[in-house]
Formats: C-alpha cells, structure tokens, sequence
C-alpha cells in the first residue's frame, strides 16, 4: 500500500472519529433547546392570563397595550409577552391580523437566560375544503445555538390536528408574507418596536 493511500486511511478515520465525537454533542445540545422549548410551552399553557398583549394600530408608531379585553377597533398585529418568575422575557410571538379570518400566522421567538433565540417557530394555517378538518397548517420549526446557528430545522404541513399531510406546500394559499427571525431578545424587541413593558 502506498504511503498516500495509507494518509488517505487515515485522515479518513480521523473525519470518522471527529464526526462520531460531534455528533452526540450537538444531540445534546438540541435535546436541551427541545427540552427548554418544552418547558416555555407548557408555562404559556398554565399562565394564559399572565400574557402582555400589545398591538399595532394603524396610523400609530407605539404599540397599545390591551388590558381587560378592551381591543382597539383595528389592529394590524398582535404581541403575545411572556415572562419567566424571575421577570425575564422568555417569549415574543408576532401575530398578523387577519381581516377575512380565513388564515391565520404565528412567528414565536423563544429565549433562554442570556436572552439570546434558542428557537423560532412560524406556523401558519390556512382554510381547504379537501383536508380532513379543513384545516392546513404549515410549521416551521428552527432551533439554534450560542451562536445563533441553525442546528435543526423542521417544516412540516399537517391538518388541524397536528396529524402529517404529504401534498405539497405549493398546492394551499398559504401567504408568503415576509418576517424576520433575530438573533436575540434586545434585536426583537426594537425590531418589533416594543419600548415599555410593565
């Protein structure tokens, strides 16, 4: 065997050996953001009232806070605010309004301790007659690292009950509105222009 083919071996084990060592990691590490999304939606589940409602008015820079139901005559978009018991913001989900009420969109940030977005969801729901329920949702899933990295990505569509739909996305009238996805609490909240919360 020549002496490249045995370099070659070798650096071949090496990438092996790097990979079956960085793999377990990086489950680790997701199953950790799994675990914490987890745990927020079960929070938000137990502390409805507990929620800081916000909503953009048309004609209005600043976001009008709702409080005992009393809504505005016209909202662009909602802001659903929770905090953890230590007072930290731990989720911010952007809701569009929808006029006809025949689609619906959430774009949710999750943050953990550091404030920094551990994960993203976007789902959207759509109205068809073909779908068992009539009901189609699309979900976007990411989770991220420190470093704000995509480590797992999840899309899906699915009926109103969560159960998995294999036509293709392209074939309901999901919206393709724009949106962003920060890195961080302090980049949501001005990219939201969220100011003041009590």
């Amino acid at each position: 065997m020549s002496l490249l083919a045995i370099i070659g071996l070798f650096l071949s084990g090496q990438k092996e050996h790097a990979v079956r060592y960085r793999l377990p990691q990086t489950d680790s590490i997701l199953a950790k953001k799994k675990s914490n999304k987890e745990a927020i939606d079960q929070y938000i589940s137990k502390y409805t009232k507990s929620v800081i409602i916000l909503v953009k008015v048309p004609g209005k820079e600043n976001l009008v806070p709702v409080k005992n139901e009393n809504w505005p005559d016209e909202v662009e978009y909602t802001y659903n605010i929770y905090k953890n018991p230590a007072g930290k913001i731990i989720f911010i989900a952007q809701i569009p309004f929808s006029e006809s009420g025949d689609w619906d969109i959430e774009y949710k940030h999750y943050f953990d301790e550091q404030g920094l977005t551990f994960a993203f969801s976007k789902e959207e729901s759509v109205f068809d007659e073909n779908v068992k329920g009539g009901v189609v949702r699309e979900i976007l899933l990411n989770y991220y690292d420190e470093t704000f990295k995509n480590i797992r990505q999840i899309n899906r569509l699915t009926d109103k009950d969560y159960k998995a739909i294999k036509k293709r996305k392209n074939g309901y009238d999901f919206r393709e509105y724009k949106y962003s996805i920060f890195k961080n609490l302090s980049s949501c909240l001005n990219g939201y222009w969220i100011r003041h919360l009590n």
